[in-house]
């Protein structure tokens, strides 16, 4: 997809993430995200200032 569509989608449906939940280590986080993969969910893993924060992406 060449960028110019790409960005005009993205200015049109912005994507933002829901905080589900702060783990204390990665393991932790990657297994929520997978629970949250298998049900269909997008997820995000991002460092917090204490662990790990899991992020549902909403569309």
């Amino acid at each position: 997809m060449p960028k110019s569509i790409s960005r005009a989608l993205r200015a049109l449906f912005p994507l933002h993430a829901v905080p589900i939940s702060t783990l204390p280590t990665h393991a932790e986080a990657r297994a929520l995200a997978a629970l949250l993969t298998c049900r269909g969910k997008r997820a995000v893993i991002y460092p917090a200032q204490r662990g790990y924060t899991v992020s549902e992406v909403a569309a």
